[in-house]
């Protein structure tokens, strides 16, 4: 029995030898090209009305989003430009007061300068003439002095000498003598 068993799978083995191979199986060619043609027209539908769709409609929303987010990138550009501008008027406009201020506070402080140096300045003249007046009057009482002083040594220098001279005459000479060393 083992050998009929095994006779019978021998027998069929050897007849599943010698037919072709399904899909090239002439006899089975029409069937395959109808279930190959039904499969592109499904393939065909489900790629124009489902998948094709979703992609363009895809497509077409990240084109518009990018577009959408270009347009916005130009306003926010425009708005940046625009407050670039803005604040260039406005630092224009602050640096003309800051300039405008400080040309204010140095004219003050001239203004303050002068008429303090202008006080000083007449104090300064004041204290001069009445320093001028103090030398002048110490000057006069020196040489008043001198005077006396030089009628004196006179005198006594004309009498060691033994020269007689009339204190009018030595008055007049000393007085003579100062006139031309002042003058």
């Amino acid at each position: 029995m083992a050998s009929e068993t095994h006779g019978a799978d021998a027998a069929h083995a050897g007849n599943s030898m010698g037919e072709a191979f399904p899909p090239f199986d002439v006899a089975t060619f029409q069937s395959q090209l109808f279930w190959l043609a039904i499969a592109f027209v499904l393939l065909y539908v489900l790629l124009s009305y489902v998948v094709l769709p979703k992609l363009g409609g895809m497509i077409e929303e990240r084109k518009n989003k990018i577009a959408s987010d270009l347009d916005e990138a130009a306003r926010m550009k425009a708005e940046a430009d625009a407050s670039i501008v803005e604040m260039d008027k406005q630092l224009a406009v602050a640096r003309a007061e800051a300039r405008a201020s400080a040309e204010k506070t140095r004219s003050e402080i001239d203004q303050r300068i002068s008429a303090a140096s202008a006080a000083k300045n007449a104090e300064l003249d004041q204290t001069l003439s009445e320093a001028e007046a103090r030398i002048e009057e110490m000057k006069a009482a020196a040489m008043a002095n001198v005077s006396d002083i030089a009628r004196e040594a006179t005198a006594t220098i004309l009498a060691q000498l033994g020269t007689k001279a009339t204190p009018k005459q030595i008055e007049s000479s000393v007085s003579k003598s100062i006139d031309e060393m002042m003058a």
